[in-house]
């Protein structure tokens, strides 16, 4: 049976924040990953040494979930840096941190800057590149990533990840830069695209950090106990040629393969332990002045959450809509942020919370919601939701009415579909978006997101179906961000949509027992939803702008 990995955040000296993935019991190691990815790549090698260890796989800063280094251009010595305090925030004395390509990099700096830190640094793929290489990969290789309207940035995106894994490096299309690997399955692109996209713009810190580290003063100064080796089919091998003779604390290998060094480093493993076992779970710590990140564990599954807790009195959640994310709601919370503690949790199986629920239903959204805001230890709050976030605050509040106090939903959905005409529209709202292997499914999913902002339903692009606002959501910002947010819920983005296209609206909001606000006192669904019963109403035409509909609802909250 594979381990239970966990997810958490590592608050580091109150300023920024580092993602982590912990399995498995016994002494600590450390796995750092490459670039730009994130500690995901590494859940394979978690599961199989979670058996005899306790493995911590950050995200390095500026990849995955962890905060960039406030540092215009970091070296990997800054990088090494955080891991020590990482490992000082988690309680680590020492113990093996093992790296590949980026990572390697960092555990080399690491057991250099650090010997006192490192039962022994494992490096699978040595840095050392002739200088005009290095000098062509840092005029050519980080491309900046820049949004556009179009969303032609995604499709270069795929490009440049495909490109990647023919010529090395990408830019360079010459026989000699060709490798011979296979081009993988769309879906192993869809990964690694992302990850990229989560990296965002700062992917560039940690990847130019690892072309221009020098690594040989490293390998021949070394104190500490380590291990470098790059398989004879790594397109780093030839930098193992070029190293300079490594003081007597290293040891050289030349796997023949990805999985014979994976053999290797099971053997320094078991070599050099760490002395002390593992920590326990380190609380998260707040970051005052800004939305930050902690993780909960619900039902067996980690769930995202992003909170703020400078300000006091009953707390305010913040409910994302289907196929959306946590982040959606910072344009709402950060306006409010010292005035109420605010938060916001990825639903189970979106943005960055894992899915434990099984079948997607409201009610299981609202249950696992419940249970996670208790987590987190509060006893009642006010709700904020839209779209089909809303149908999740209705369902909340019925549930559980002691926890919920004032629901304000500015848009709710009172469709109600069920049988043919919920499958019909089902099937024409969430089409299903198969991978392409030229990553057109990128711009096809771009543009269902920017056209549910012009056209209602979205996929009658006809000027009798013209959304009137004038003032729609299509900043590429936003695009891009509910895109990638999509795909990260690919598996039950259908799902989602059509359980709040279906969901009883009617019959449940007579048994919300709190005052209640909605917005849009002209549009249908709000008059169907007065007429539905009894609840405590407040119907109110809010203003535009999202920090003019938070302060708006905070009112509201307050009364």
């Amino acid at each position: 049976m594979a381990a239970t990995i966990t997810r958490h955040m590592a608050t580091i000296r109150g300023e920024r924040q580092v993602h982590y993935r912990r399995a498995g019991s016994g002494s600590p190691i450390i796995l750092l990953h490459q670039s730009p990815n994130s500690s995901q790549e590494y859940i394979p090698l978690i599961e199989d040494l979670a058996e005899d260890y306790t493995v911590f796989a950050p995200d390095t800063p500026s990849n995955g979930l962890s905060d960039s280094l406030p540092i215009d251009s970091p070296s990997m010595t800054d990088f090494a840096q955080n891991v020590a305090d990482l490992m000082d925030a988690l309680g680590i004395e020492k113990c093996p941190v093992y790296g590949f390509h980026t990572g390697a990099v960092c555990s080399l700096e690491l057991a250099w800057r650090h010997p006192e830190k490192v039962t022994v640094g494992i490096v699978n793929g040595y840095v050392n590149m002739p200088e005009d290489v290095v000098a062509d990969i840092l005029e050519n290789y980080f491309a900046p990533l820049e949004l556009n309207w179009s969303g032609s940035h995604l499709t270069w995106t795929w490009a440049r990840f495909r490109e990647q894994l023919i010529f090395f490096p990408w830019f360079s299309t010459d026989g000699n830069s060709r490798m011979e690997y296979d081009v993988p399955a769309p879906e192993h692109l869809q990964r690694a695209v992302i990850e990229f996209l989560r990296s965002g713009p700062d992917y560039v810190k940690p990847y130019r950090a690892a072309f221009t580290q020098d690594g040989t003063a490293s390998v021949k100064e070394m104190q500490a106990n380590c291990v470098i080796m790059s398989p004879k089919t790594d397109v780093l091998y030839e930098g193992l040629d070029r190293m300079p003779a490594p003081s007597d604390s290293v040891t050289v290998y030349r796997p023949d393969t990805g999985p014979d060094a994976i053999d290797i480093l099971k053997q320094a493993l078991k070599d050099n332990p760490s002395p002390n076992p593992a920590p326990a779970v380190v609380k998260t710590e707040p970051v005052p002045g800004k939305l930050w990140g902690e993780y909960v564990q619900v039902g067996g599954g980690s769930l995202y959450c992003r909170r703020n807790t400078d300000g006091e009195g009953r707390p305010i959640l913040f409910i994302h809509a289907s196929a959306a994310s946590s982040f959606a709601m910072d344009r709402y919370m950060e306006p409010l942020i010292g005035k109420r503690p605010v938060l916001a949790i990825d639903l189970p199986g979106n943005g960055e919370s894992e899915n434990p629920m099984g079948e997607l239903t409201v009610e299981k959204q609202a249950s696992f919601l419940a249970e996670a805001v208790h987590a987190l230890g509060y006893d009642d709050v006010d709700v904020f939701g839209t779209w089909g976030g809303g149908t999740v605050a209705v369902e909340l509040a019925v549930q559980h009415p002691d926890l919920v106090k004032h629901v304000a939903v500015p848009n709710i959905m009172t469709m109600e579909l069920k049988g043919k005409a919920l499958d019909e529209m089902s099937a024409k709202y969430t089409p299903d978006i198969p991978f392409d292997d030229f990553g057109a499914h990128w711009v096809f999913a771009w543009n269902m997101v920017r056209d549910q902002e012009l056209f209602n339903p979205w996929y009658e692009r006809k000027a009798a179906n013209i959304s009137r606002n004038p003032n729609p959501d299509i900043a590429p910002e936003v695009i891009h961000r509910r895109t990638l947010d999509l795909f990260k819920c690919y598996d039950i983005y259908q799902d989602a949509y059509k359980a709040h296209f279906g969901y009883p609206m009617s019959e449940r909001l007579p048994k919300v027992q709190c005052p209640l606000m909605l917005g849009g006192p002209d549009s249908p669904s709000t008059q169907k939803a007065v007429a539905a019963g009894t609840a405590d109403y407040t119907v109110k035409d809010l203003p535009s702008g999202h920090e003019a509909v938070s302060h708006a609802v905070l009112e509201f909250f307050d009364a």
